[in-house]
């Protein structure tokens, strides 16, 4: 079945996802700031070669859906919102995202965001 890799968190939050997970019979589990430089494949079994980098810290709360359909996808999205945890950066797993680290998913979703953003400003109707 599917993993969630949970990032940053508070413990209460933390705990209601992973029971969360084994409802829906998905595994989880948290990862620890030191293991940020490790690819996600690593991460997640699927690699022998973890080819730890430097890492950068972050503190955001973050997910990486790994190996999840898209009705199962749909399904947990559905009780993330109905069971209010609210974790904007969220990532499904692809082939070409599985060799990033977890920092450089975490930049990569800041700058997807920051591009949405703008986007989404450009694209306001004018006041008048």
């Amino acid at each position: 079945m599917g993993e969630i890799l949970i990032y940053n968190l508070e413990n209460q939050a933390d705990a209601k996802l992973k029971m969360l997970c084994r409802k829906m019979n998905i595994g989880s589990r948290s990862v620890q700031s030191s293991e940020y430089g490790f690819t996600l494949g690593y991460l997640l079994g699927l690699s022998d070669n973890g080819g730890q980098k430097p890492a950068e810290d972050f503190d955001e709360p973050m997910l990486y859906i790994s190996g999840l359909s898209g009705g199962m996808l749909n399904l947990f999205l559905d009780q993330l919102r109905r069971n209010k945890l609210i974790i904007p950066l969220k990532a499904v797993q692809t082939e070409s995202n599985l060799a990033f680290t977890s920092s450089e998913l975490y930049r990569e979703l800041c700058a997807e965001r920051e591009a949405f953003r703008k986007g989404m400003k450009a694209h306001t109707p004018d006041e008048g």
